[in-house]
């Protein structure tokens, strides 16, 4: 047996390699050493004519074997020896070795210093390798196309986005390390005086050196929490609050915020400021843009390794909806922190629910905070359970960025907290809770409940709310609590939702329940908050619960109070009456009761999740829609006859709607779209050879609208998956590729060199679903899929009829397309094969487009 090799990788770009033959195998030397980016010496008589274009290029020369000397070989980084002849191959070896050059011989190991073997090179780094030292080269190219097979499609995607945050982290070390060698510069030249001394303490050389690269004024001074074993008391807001925590314990740190916002600020002036992290780390905070697939580089930092946390408005959440429900599954830790936040028209802060709910699709964790206090706190409790159970937690702040006195934990206590809950090991997501909210008591002395009664032991109202409107709740209550049994269920933990430990949370004299919302759009009002209280109330109490919600979007403190105060039958206050009402009450303590031990929170799957939204349409804002967010009519067909002879090529249908019982009106000129379905059988044999469960339900984001269908729905009725893909879509598929050949064509497609054969695929109407079982290593998920495929768009058709002389019905004249491309393949237009598939009675989704 031969002694085992040390397998290494040399570097060859822009270095010289020499390559000795002129058959076939010295031709895959020469390509070997080009693609690691070598300059090759071809020792041959002539240069094949397949390698011709390198030597145009010049990276590529061509050297009669006959100059070759001893001496030449010295000038080469490696040496390929691919000559027929032995004598000539040994003394070109012994040439190499004497040189202190290494060396490969073709078909000789003994010869060879190293062996070449058989390699995937990906798209983007990765490179995979197999030897078995010469023994066996067949088995080792049959072993490296196993292991190819079996890897991840998008795994070269992630390791592209990795190597693009490691190229952007090492551009933001250097841009420290010169930060910091100017402030020891200035800090060697400084004057001995009282005000210079005073000027180049660490804290202001850092803060001088900062402001002249456009710092954020109101970053807080790190240094004493990092100095300190104990809890700092910091007057900072929540954002910050939150902000600081996300610094301190990860190395990567995104901020998803337009440029006019303050949100992530003081993130992006600690990196500038080459502030350490608890670990004693870098961290490099990069600001980013809200748009579709913003999630993919939070995927991409945690396929590097890295600690990753971000810090985003949540108008973000629903782009990063399917990547976060992605990493759920994968069991990857990430925290993002969410500022659930909008503008009026008068540019003040509102708290805003309304897209913090897609986050709870996304089977993330969720928590809120309703005070800077509470911000900084579930913040560590986030980065905690993140650790121990290894899935994203979304943690919501809201409210405007008012300064308060804010506890604040050093970094070694981050750093303890957080490391004892990362050893905790493979935790379940609701116990994970449990165990952090311990812990942190015991770490900060501050108790938190995931749901918390403060309020009347008897009190028959519960108002409940998170965030903000929970706080201005909270301080509306003493001036209530008087003259009502009342109390407020404060909310921190959204995911996962335990309906026992909701009803174990109230008085038992309670009778009802009134849910308070913010979210700017009235329709998301009825929101999730409101559906998950009325599903508790429906299956916790054994003793039957009014359930009510009211939006208080906008409404500000005193609206907050005036809204209770209307659902106890209360006369609403003024200003200077809430005032009065407030100072009186400031000093009484109200009643509170602690919070019951948590059941074990069910696993509610994703058809549950369905059923609850149907039974609770009004809480969960739930429509059922065959085209979510369209203005379309089911309408019934009620007449259909072929106009045309049979002996005739062309076959013209004439179409009759009955629009009875619809608010359908058209005009003459308007044209009526039909939504055309893809033909079921046809998806079933696509989903069986893609190997998708047709059954599953995904919940997905869409031209805007957030659906759930089944994997067979989307398909069928959404998804216009036996449409002719674009070249954007080739590209992309590209990405999933995990044969390179496979993906070099999908990317030659799209060139102009491969322009030609592009045209004759388009013109074959080559499909979406052939293309994926074409290029059958490129395996996008379903989510992908959704994300790529184009919607199936209506079909209009002018209108054939007169609304006053056919009323309750609409008719068309259809012209059937069908057609054979050039390899004779029968082709039918989409919406030509749904119609030729009608029957009377049969339904059909329409709409109208007016002249």
């Amino acid at each position: 047996m031969p002694t085992p090799s040390l397998i290494v990788g040399l570097r060859l770009d822009g270095k010289k390699a020499a390559v000795f033959g002129d058959g076939p195998a010295a031709a895959n030397r020469v390509i070997f050493a080009l693609d690691a980016g070598a300059n090759v010496v071809l020792y041959a008589p002539n240069a094949p004519e397949s390698l011709t274009k390198w030597v145009d290029a010049g990276r590529m020369s061509v050297v009669p074997a006959s100059k070759y000397a001893a001496a030449d070989i010295a000038a080469f980084s490696v040496a390929f020896v691919a000559s027929g002849t032995a004598p000539v191959a040994q003394a070109i070896a012994r040439d190499a070795r004497a040189a202190g050059v290494p060396v490969n011989v073709a078909g000789d190991s003994e010869l060879s210093d190293f062996v070449l073997m058989p390699t995937y090179r990906g798209a983007s780094s990765l490179q995979i390798a197999v030897t078995t030292n010469g023994v066996a080269p067949r088995a080792a190219s049959r072993l490296l196309k196993e292991i190819v097979d079996k890897l991840p499609g998008d795994l070269e995607p992630q390791l592209q986005q990795a190597a693009q945050l490691n190229d952007v982290a090492r551009a933001a070390d250097r841009q420290r390390e010169q930060l910091l060698a100017g402030m020891d510069a200035a800090a060697a030249s400084a004057d001995a005086s009282a005000e210079a001394t005073a000027a180049n303490t660490p804290a202001q050389q850092v803060s001088a050196a900062a402001s002249s690269v456009g710092d954020h004024p109101a970053a807080l001074d790190l240094a004493p929490l990092r100095a300190s074993a104990e809890q700092v008391e910091q007057a900072v807001g929540a954002q910050t609050a939150a902000g600081y925590v996300a610094h301190a314990l990860s190395d990567l740190c995104f901020v998803y915020a337009a440029r006019e916002q303050t949100l992530g600020d003081a993130a992006l002036a600690w990196s500038r400021r080459a502030e350490k992290n608890a670990f004693g780390e870098w961290v490099s905070a990069l600001r980013m843009e809200t748009r579709a697939g913003a999630g993919h580089a939070l995927w991409g930092a945690l396929a590097a390794g890295s600690r990753v946390a971000a810090i985003a408005g949540a108008a973000s959440l629903p782009y990063m909806a399917p990547v976060l429900a992605e990493l759920a599954a994968r069991r990857q830790p990430i925290v993002v922190h969410a500022a659930a936040q909008s503008l009026n028209a008068q540019a003040n802060v509102q708290t805003d629910f309304s897209d913090v709910f897609a986050a709870l699709q996304s089977r993330a964790v969720v928590l809120a905070s309703a005070s800077a206090q509470e911000a900084h706190d579930l913040a560590a409790v986030a980065h905690a359970v993140a650790q121990a159970a290894g899935v994203p937690v979304v943690h919501v702040t809201s409210g405007a960025e008012a300064a308060a006195s804010v506890q604040m934990l050093s970094h070694s206590q981050l750093a303890g907290f957080v490391g004892a809950a990362a050893a905790d090991g493979d935790v379940q997501p609701a116990a994970a809770v449990e165990q952090a909210l311990s812990r942190f008591a015991t770490t900060s002395g501050r108790t938190y409940c995931p749901l918390e009664y403060t309020g009347h032991a008897d009190a028959e109202t519960v108002f409940v709310a998170l965030g903000q409107v929970a706080s201005d709740a909270l301080a509306a209550l003493p001036a209530i609590s008087e003259d009502s049994r009342a109390g407020v269920l404060n909310v921190r933990v959204l995911r996962p939702w335990d309906h026992a430990q909701l009803v174990a949370n109230l008085p038992p004299t309670t009778k009802r329940l009134v849910v308070l919302s913010s979210a700017r759009d009235a329709d998301v009002a009825r929101d999730a908050l409101l559906a998950d209280v009325s599903v508790s109330a429906l299956i916790g109490s054994s003793t039957p619960l009014a359930v009510c919600g009211e939006n208080v979007f906008g409404a500000g403190a005193l609206g907050v109070a005036n809204v209770m105060r209307t659902a106890l039958d209360l006369e609403p206050l003024v200003e200077e009456e809430a005032e009065e009402k407030t100072e009186e009450k400031t000093e009484e303590k109200v009643d509170e009761k602690s919070a019951a031990a948590a059941e074990p929170t069910a696993v509610f799957d994703s058809a549950l999740e369905v059923a609850k939204r149907l039974a609770f349409p009004e809480a969960y804002g739930t429509e059922v829609s065959a085209r979510p967010g369209e203005k379309t009519f089911t309408v019934a067909v009620s007449s259909l006859r072929r106009m045309t002879p049979d002996t005739y090529d062309r076959n013209i249908i004439h179409i009759e709607f009955d629009t009875r019982g619809t608010d359908l009106t058209y005009e003459i000129g308007d044209a009526l779209g039909v939504y055309g379905y893809n033909d079921e059988a046809q998806v079933r044999e696509f989903c069986a050879a893609y190997g998708l469960d047709g059954a599953q339900l995904v919940t997905a984001v869409k031209d805007g609208q957030t659906q759930t269908r089944t994997v067979h729905s989307w398909l069928t009725h959404a998804l216009d998956l036996f449409g002719r893909p674009s070249k954007k879509f080739y590209a992309a598929l590209a990405e999933f590729a995990r044969d390179e050949k496979q993906a070099e064509k999908l990317r030659w497609l799209t060139t102009s060199e491969g322009a030609v054969e592009f045209k004759d695929r388009v013109a074959d109407t080559v499909t979406y679903a052939e293309l994926l079982m074409e290029f059958a290593s490129a395996r996008p998920s379903i989510l992908h899929l959704v994300d790529l495929i184009t919607p199936i768009k209506p079909r209009h058709y002018s209108i054939a009829s007169s609304a006053r002389m056919h009323p309750g019905s609409v008719h068309l004249c259809v012209v059937s397309v069908h057609w054979k491309n050039r390899a004779g393949v029968a082709r039918t237009g989409q919406c030509t094969r749904f119609l030729d598939a009608l029957s009377i009675g049969d339904r059909v989704v329409v709409s109208v487009k007016p002249s």
